[in-house]
């Protein structure tokens, strides 16, 4: 069953883990202490897999695009163990301000889970990815925050910039470097929804990484929400085409388009160089596929 949490609202809240592998017909669900159905032995299926956490933000759920659209990458890729985290009970209201304040409360709670799991098996800090699209990015970041463990690796998609770099949230309460050994963000819509300053190891400017990207021209009144969106396709499309999306350092969009050859190039998405630091730019197609090198 999900974990009932009690958020400073005093209304329970729910949190659903849901574990999927290549294994597995369905996923199986795992409890506040990450522990799956009576019954159920999953050590076997976890064995020395990476394990990567996917998350949601604002209206938003397991159910859609962002855990969905990863997940089914990962598992058509690479042999991977897939946590969905699904919070919507929490995101689904539509007050944005009270959302973005109990991203707080979720993502301790996810700290919490992070523990039980990576005790009851045997799971190194380092095995586990955490991808969260904007206020999942931040869920994300508190939540390997809050942890005993040092996560890997954290991967930001658009984080949300509204009530978090505008105003400026504190970093225990946002995403940032400070939160795993490796940090990488896709800004996408920043300025907007997204955060605009780098806040990771090495983050992702495609398009200039901001609305609308090719594609979202169109949609008239949704250009922001298009353009957020694509920081999550973009990821997924990634797992599946890892040299995909390769991408040029430089100081800024302008200095990148005129720069005549790429002095120091890595890929954005799944296949990320560990040693990359600063920000990195690129141009994708206006439709799948949106890489420009296609394998």
């Amino acid at each position: 069953m999900p974990t009932s949490i009690q958020l400073r609202s005093r209304q329970k809240k729910e949190i659903e883990y849901r574990l999927y592998t290549r294994e597995l017909s369905d996923y199986i669900i795992l409890d506040q202490s990450a522990e799956p159905p009576k019954g159920t032995d999953i050590r076997k299926l976890l064995s020395n897999k990476p394990v990567k956490l996917v998350t949601h933000g604002w209206k938003s759920s397991a159910e859609n695009s962002v855990v969905m659209g990863i997940k089914e990458s990962y598992l058509k890729n690479k042999d991977v163990a897939v946590i969905g985290i699904d919070w919507s009970d929490t995101a689904n209201d539509y007050l944005y301000p009270l959302v973005a304040e109990y991203t707080r409360d979720v993502g301790a709670y996810v700290g919490q889970f992070l523990d039980a799991f990576c005790y009851l098996y045997n799971v190194s800090g380092e095995r586990l990815h955490l991808i969260g699209h904007s206020l999942g990015a931040h869920v994300m970041g508190i939540a390997a925050s809050k942890t005993k463990v040092t996560i890997g690796r954290i991967t930001g998609l658009d984080p949300a910039r509204p009530l978090f770099e505008f105003p400026k949230k504190p970093n225990a309460l946002s995403l940032d470097t400070s939160d795993a050994e490796f940090v990488d963000v896709i800004h996408s819509c920043s300025g907007v929804l997204g955060v605009q300053n780098p806040i990771g190891n090495v983050d992702y400017y495609p398009n200039r990484g901001t609305p609308p990207q090719p594609g979202c021209e169109s949609i008239f009144f949704l250009l922001e929400a298009c353009s957020h969106a694509r920081s999550h396709i973009y990821f997924a499309e990634s797992i599946g085409n890892p040299t995909g999306f390769p991408a040029c350092w430089s100081e800024n969009w302008t200095d990148y388009l005129s720069d005549t050859e790429c002095i120091q190039q890595t890929y954005m998405g799944e296949n990320v160089d560990r040693n990359a630091t600063g920000q990195y730019y690129l141009k994708t197609n206006a439709k799948e596929p949106y890489a420009r090198n296609i394998i």
